[in-house]
């Protein structure tokens, strides 16, 4: 049985960001989502994140990054029993 797995990753700051590897093609596509809007939320031009310290992008998308994770691995709360 062959497994394959999905890797999520992201145009910021004038380089692709490696987001994560997935167990599926919809996991990955739901981390990519969630990173973006993360990312998005920083509310900065292109020029501007081409600008900013290595050391903000860098904290920028290892929060990107942690969401997505957070965000995939999210128990479904139609799934929980009450």
């Amino acid at each position: 049985m062959f497994f394959f797995q999905q890797q999520a990753q992201l145009y910021y700051a004038g380089k692709s960001r490696y987001i994560g590897v997935f167990d599926t093609r919809e996991k990955a596509a739901l981390a990519y989502e969630i990173a973006r809007e993360v990312l998005k939320s920083d509310n900065k031009s292109p020029a501007d994140q081409s600008a900013q310290s290595l050391k903000a992008t860098e904290t920028a998308v290892n929060a990107a990054r942690k969401a997505a994770f957070e965000g995939v691995n999210e128990k479904d709360p139609r799934l929980s029993s009450t």
